[in-house]
């Protein structure tokens, strides 16, 4: 029986990506031989590995579901052989082939326990404390929410349960309207001072004490500012309790 997937495929070699971080999403991929990892970077570019896909593997389907960006890198870890589908044949597949949605929806609900308890262990080893590292606190307005700054860089989000992404600060618990970016801005330190950068991309806006900034430019942020990140208002503050 011939293979209807024969004129699809896609050959990698050993080290070569598949797709980068901030690609436009618009297909999927089916792994056929070989192996592919996804990854990501971190705001101090510290290498997270977010798992290996082998034959039979589905990785990348956001790019069938919904239209965007890729929020991670795929590379071949060996020569592999993948199928490319995009958008019109997945939903064509689905409504010829129901198992295809539910095994999607398999993994999907695999994806997201994995990512709980990976946030569960995040807590418990990082609850709010004072550091010596802790430059200063980002309060969330109208809630007793505080997150402690302590990187050279804070990315600033909404967390992603499908992908597993985690920003430094997740403020999506107060964005019920998903306003904020999954990578919104970032809150930088140099020099002793504070500065606020807006991610390429963002939809709804970084506003820094009434003023819409312009993705991709530095801001200087000192003790009062007030910060909407989407409809997420907050607080930068200097003022750290002992």
């Amino acid at each position: 029986m011939a293979d209807p997937f024969k004129n699809l495929q896609v050959e990698y070699k050993k080290g070569e990506l598949v797709y980068r971080d901030g690609d436009n999403a618009s297909v999927m991929f089916i792994v056929s031989s070989g192996s592919v990892k996804l990854f990501k970077k971190d705001s101090t570019d510290r290498q997270i590995d977010l798992g290996v896909y082998r034959k039979g593997d589905i990785f990348g389907e956001l790019g069938v579901i919904e239209a965007g960006k890729r929020l991670e890198n795929a590379v071949a870890v060996e020569d592999a052989r993948v199928v490319v589908i995009n958008r019109e044949m997945f939903m064509t597949l689905v409504r010829k082939n129901p198992e295809i949605a539910v095994k999607m929806i398999k993994k999907f609900s695999a994806r997201l326990s994995d990512a709980t308890k990976k946030i569960d262990e995040l807590v418990k080893r990082t609850g709010f404390k004072r550091s010596s590292d802790m430059f200063a606190m980002l309060k969330v307005l109208g809630s007793d929410q505080v997150f402690p700054l302590t990187l050279k860089r804070n990315l600033v989000g909404r967390y992603d349960p499908t992908i597993g992404i985690c920003p430094d600060i997740d403020i999506s618990m107060f964005d019920p309207q998903k306003t904020v970016s999954r990578k919104h801005a970032v809150i930088i330190r140099e020099n002793g001072e504070s500065f606020l950068e807006e991610e390429m991309g963002v939809i709804n806006g970084t506003y820094l004490n009434g003023e819409k900034l312009e993705s991709g430019q530095r801001y200087p942020v000192t003790d009062g500012d007030r910060i909407h990140f989407g409809l997420v208002a907050c607080e930068y503050s200097e003022k750290i309790d002992e």
